[in-house]
């Protein structure tokens, strides 16, 4: 191994090219986390496993809980780096300056493609656990409040609710319409349209007309 000494805790013979890179730059945190990510697509967090993990990486089933203190841990970790993805999309909703309407808009349907292109990180992001980030807190739920308090400046949504209670309603059914779609749920109810036709009908209740 041209002298380098990798240590007990890594299984040489089960080793990646990348993961041995990985574990040599003293990255083993992010090793983990990028195969937990596949592993979570493959099996879902129920067939989820630091074991099943650490044989993926090449390094001995002790060595992940140098990083994590379990498996919950792991999966937490998986967690914020899915509100990191998901905050930035609800970010780009609201970067055009195109106004309030078009704004809810594109955070529905943000909201929708999410629990789609990435179901197995909604699920855990949104489960029940101790140590999750707030639900409403940034960056997930600003662009909302942002989004609702210009709507209500400029008429295009009512103003008869303070702007956190409105957008906490907003929220829910999107939330709601969310689940459904992670699950499988839209279509199983004959609901599989488009998101932005899904979307549009959500608020048509709700939006002002204009």
């Amino acid at each position: 191994m041209n002298g380098v000494n990798i240590g007990p805790d890594v299984n040489v013979v089960n080793m990646s090219a990348t993961h041995r890179d990985s574990y040599h730059h003293g990255d083993l945190r992010s090793a983990l986390l990028a195969a937990g990510r596949e592993l979570l697509v493959e099996r879902g967090a129920a067939g989820f496993s630091l074991s099943e993990l650490a044989r993926r990486v090449g390094v001995s089933t002790a060595a992940p809980y140098r990083h994590f203190a379990d498996r919950d841990a792991l999966l937490d970790a998986l967690g914020d780096e899915g509100y990191g993805i998901f905050g930035a999309a609800l970010l780009a909703a609201i970067a055009v300056d195109d106004g309030p309407r078009a704004w809810l808009h594109r955070i529905g349907v943000a909201y929708l493609d999410f629990a789609r292109d990435h179901a197995e990180l909604f699920e855990i992001m949104f489960a029940d656990r101790a140590g999750r980030p707030a639900l409403a807190g940034p960056p997930t739920f600003e662009p909302l409040v942002t989004a609702v308090a210009a709507a209500q400046r400029d008429r295009v949504l009512p103003d008869d609710q303070p702007v956190p209670s409105l957008a906490r309603t907003i929220w829910a059914m999107l939330h709601g319409l969310a689940v459904l779609e992670a699950r499988g749920g839209l279509s199983k109810l004959g609901l599989g349209a488009p998101h932005e036709t899904l979307v549009r009908e959500a608020f048509a209740l709700m939006l002002v007309p204009g």
